[in-house]
């Protein structure tokens, strides 16, 4: 079968204009002037019979209808450059250098990273981890930044790989020595809390219609995954995001005291490296990210 194929030159400045926004970043990154991009991009549009891009003073902007079509392009060269590298290296180990927050680390990204060993083999994937007070200090280290909040730095691409809600857990033995009724028998128990979501049990106990006094029973813990511990270890009662209590739930570490209401949460952010070496591989990473969609249904309590 015949393939008919645009031309690779204009595809490759596609690609890199639509990445940019703007022909002249596209032509510092491929060497070529601005208006040898420009002419890249009518034979591009020439040979597809529409235009891709609203010209503006200030840079271009994709058209609608042409999203599509960079996000396959995109895609297709990202695979062409891993597979040359492979091709070209087959022995040569790659590293990519991710950071993230302890408790996603050890509750989601740790249980789920052998299937991205499994998909590329030759990858090793260096992952350390900060405290939200000190993720900035992760840009010149790292290739992949993994937060629970939308980032932004230059070269770099932010990606939302999950959304997320939070809900009410605690340990089986708690809630079998404990009797909880309703909602507002929790007020009677401590109420475990992470350092920096001191808002979530009022909040949630405003989607229960449940009025809270001005101070909330229950200790204060650094990170998430210390507030999930204390839960297992009969502490108290502790309200988490679902993508890390999935393992926990599922082992009978933790149960849902509830299974309403649900607080929506800010999910899960990836932003990866768009230049350099790894640009390839880092986006590899965050697609497979992607696609780690935890049960969106949870088990009964």
């Amino acid at each position: 079968m015949t393939r008919r194929l645009p031309p690779l030159k204009a595809l490759r400045a596609f690609e890199a204009a639509a990445r940019h926004a703007n022909f002249t970043a596209a032509a510092d990154e491929l060497s070529i002037t601005h208006s040898a991009v420009s002419q890249q991009i009518r034979l591009l549009e020439d040979y597809l019979g529409q235009p891709l891009f609203a010209r503006e003073a200030r840079g271009a902007t994709l058209l609608p209808h042409a999203r599509d079509y960079f996000a396959e392009v995109q895609a297709s060269l990202d695979r062409i450059a891993s597979a040359t590298a492979a091709l070209k290296s087959p022995h040569q180990r790659s590293s990519l250098r991710v950071c993230t927050t302890p408790s996603l680390a050890m509750k989601w990204l740790i249980p789920r990273l052998a299937g991205f060993q499994a998909l590329a083999p030759q990858t090793d994937v260096q992952l350390s981890t900060l405290g939200r007070q000190f993720f900035d200090q992760a840009e010149a280290g790292s290739d992949v930044l993994i937060r629970r909040i939308p980032m932004q730095r230059p070269d770099h691409t932010c990606v939302r790989c999950l959304d997320d809600h939070l809900v009410a857990v605690a340990s089986p033995r708690f809630i079998e020595r404990h009797r909880i009724a309703s909602m507002a028998d929790c007020l009677g128990h401590p109420l475990l809390q992470a350092a920096g979501g001191l808002e979530n049990w009022p909040r949630w106990f405003e989607l229960a219609g449940v009025r809270v006094p001005p101070q909330l029973p229950g200790p204060v813990f650094d990170h998430q995954f210390l507030c999930m511990q204390a839960a297992m270890n009969d502490l108290g009662l502790a309200l988490a995001p679902w993508c890390l209590l999935e393992e926990d739930i599922r082992a009978d570490r933790l149960r849902l005291v509830f299974p309403e209401p649900r607080l929506p949460a800010s999910g899960v952010y990836a932003l990866y490296r768009t230049e350099g070496p790894v640009a390839a591989l880092a986006r590899q990473f965050v697609d497979w990210l992607g696609t780690q969609h935890w049960n969106a249904g949870s088990p009964t309590p």
